[in-house]
């Protein structure tokens, strides 16, 4: 049935977004040197990874006739257009760049590049052998009133962790604006609350998610450090990782 098809491929979504999750937390904790709860969202998932397997999922049916060059071809070059497109949305909507890859080789206005393509080519391929098939095969097996009620609850948790990361996200934005005017004129970021000096503000730890799991968006933050004061940015800096902030 058309409902049972759409609930198997939301949970396949939030399987895949799952694993994405892990792989890419997995690779940045290493990369940092601590742990880093990656992606946009502050729950295990990253819908990119989803987005992206679900394209294939439904790329896959619809080319199963194609000529297998034009099947694969596609099959690579989805992911890249998928991460091309966050990365465009993402800065259209919220002025931010979440990734970066200027500093990468042939890459394409920052926003993608040959080498994580390369990757996202051979994480395809493996989708589509080995992953989609043994997840499909394990919803299926899920009874039907089981799985409406698991994609009911896990709709209603993306909405509002959703709806909690785009406020952290906007807060960020407008924290980071804040900082730019006091800069300028010289002033010092004085905390709503005084916790003295072991303690972050509450100012301070609303922005940690963002800059925790994408650690390059404190360098937005390079021309704001004479504005915050000096044992907020000796905390920041440890968090985060002293690179980022020269």
């Amino acid at each position: 049935m058309l409902y049972d098809s759409f609930f198997t491929w939301f949970l396949y979504f939030t399987a895949t977004a799952f694993l994405g999750w892990i792989l890419e937390s997995t690779i940045k904790s290493f990369s940092e040197h601590r742990l880093v709860n990656s992606g946009f969202l502050s729950g295990p998932f990253i819908p990119i990874y989803g987005f992206g397997a679900l394209a294939l999922g439904i790329l896959t049916s619809l080319l199963s006739q194609a000529p297998r060059m034009l099947f694969w071809g596609v099959m690579i070059l989805v992911p890249t257009i998928i991460e091309y497109f966050v990365s465009w949305f993402m800065e259209k909507i919220f002025d931010i760049r979440l990734w970066d890859y200027y500093k990468k080789p042939l890459n394409l206005h920052g926003r993608i590049c040959i080498i994580y393509s390369l990757f996202w080519a051979i994480l395809a391929i493996i989708t589509i052998e080995f992953i989609q098939p043994f997840l499909l095969m394990k919803i299926e097996l899920i009874d039907g009133a089981v799985l409406y009620y698991v994609a009911g609850a896990l709709s209603m948790y993306y909405v509002h962790d959703t709806i909690d990361s785009v406020r952290a996200l906007v807060f960020y934005k407008t924290f980071v604006a804040n900082l730019h005017r006091l800069a300028k004129k010289g002033s010092i970021f004085i905390p709503s609350i005084d916790l003295g000096t072991k303690k972050l503000p509450p100012e301070i730890r609303r922005i940690l998610k963002p800059l925790k799991a994408f650690p390059q968006l404190a360098r937005e933050l390079k021309s704001t450090l004479n504005a915050i004061p000096k044992s907020i940015r000796t905390r920041l800096e440890s968090i985060i990782g002293g690179k980022y902030f020269h």
